[in-house]
């Protein structure tokens, strides 16, 4: 699957809350918490649409090279 990469501008406020969120969930960065949100919300609507539960995610590291 290929992703396209977006700038979004967000509020001082939003970034304040988005840190904090960063720091709850011990994650590297905003934009992480911004795509567990994302991701979370997906599958929300999904279950509430089919009735059928997200089953576990793959922890896949693709930021680094091939080796």
């Amino acid at each position: 699957m290929q992703t396209t990469e977006i700038l979004v501008e967000v509020s001082a406020e939003m970034e304040h809350h988005l840190e904090l969120l960063r720091q709850a969930y011990r994650l590297p960065t905003t934009t992480a918490v911004l795509e567990l949100l994302i991701s979370t919300q997906i599958d929300r609507s999904v279950y509430e649409m089919t009735g059928i539960k997200p089953g576990p995610k793959l922890a896949i590291d693709n930021t680094q090279g091939r080796t």
